[in-house]
């Protein structure tokens, strides 16, 4: 190993906004009932409305047309839900979680809603409340991806990634097709210098989205960390070839040349990594 990898933050500038944001809360839709609920038809259009405001991004105007509804059949669970959701997307954690409340009052046994007001006390800094409402969320239906992988996330939050791998393996399982969710397993069994899952997982990823510098990035790391400098540097060229202008990775190939003795093209990358703006 390059004795340069040595107390250095290689990656924890790299990619660290994009394995804690939360992907998961958009993946689920509004929703219009339960199933067999009958609401009256005026309350039925405001919330399909609602939910096309939702999905167009114009949230304030969302909130509105959930309110009429509420105002027409006010024992709907998923209209507080999806107001709930329009909340969230405004920064709203506390009207948020209200909405989830109620949801959760008309109706217990509302997985998504237990999810989702889990999350919005992870927005809030509270991580015992968001586990113990995603387990809820779990323990009621305990086949969905997201909720894993957002359990996941909560202890990946802690810097507790031991615990975040079997959660991110069980979303994997559970949605093996999600690229997002291999890239969140790659990120915690890296932080548990767990180097061959990484190839593993990096593999799955790529494999789903070939042109993801995340993967390639952290596959490069593995095979360095693993010796295997020359691969590393194939890897390396997969990553910059779809993120170019990433200092860190410019730097980390600088690393494994050096490592390698290739001192002149190491000097390069340490070049551009700087002209990035990576300070080493």
């Amino acid at each position: 190993m390059s004795k340069l990898f040595t107390g250095r933050k290689i990656w924890g500038i790299w990619l660290s906004t994009i394995i804690l944001a939360v992907l998961i809360l958009s993946a689920i839709s509004c929703q219009a009932g339960p199933q067999g609920y009958k609401s009256n038809p005026e309350a039925i259009a405001l919330n399909e409305r609602g939910i096309t405001m939702y999905n167009e991004g114009a949230y304030d105007k969302a909130v509105l047309n959930f309110d009429k509804a509420l105002e027409q059949d006010p024992s709907n669970p998923a209209v507080y839900f999806n107001k709930g959701q329009a909340l969230d997307a405004m920064k709203k954690s506390d009207q948020a979680i209200q909405c989830y409340d109620q949801a959760i009052q008309l109706d217990p046994n509302f997985a998504d809603a237990w999810n989702n007001r889990g999350m919005s006390y992870l927005d809030k800094n509270q991580t015992d409340k968001a586990l113990e409402n995603i387990d809820k969320a779990i323990a009621i239906n305990g086949n969905v991806a997201g909720y894993w992988a957002n359990k996941g996330l909560v202890y990946a939050g802690q810097e507790k990634f031991q615990e975040a791998i079997p959660c991110y393996s069980k979303a994997a399982s559970l949605s093996s097709d999600n690229p997002d969710i291999w890239d969140r397993l790659t990120y915690a069994q890296m932080k548990c210098k767990l180097y061959d899952d990484v190839l593993k997982s990096t593999d799955k990823s790529i494999s789903l989205n070939p042109s993801g510098a995340f993967a390639w990035g952290y596959k490069a790391k593995a095979l360095h960390e693993l010796r295997r400098y020359d691969e590393a540097i194939i890897a390396f060229d997969k990553a910059l070839a779809l993120d170019v202008n990433n200092p860190a990775l410019w730097y980390s190939k600088g690393l494994t040349l050096e490592t390698l003795k290739r001192d002149a093209e190491a000097k390069k990358c340490y070049d551009k990594a700087r002209a990035l703006g990576y300070q080493f």
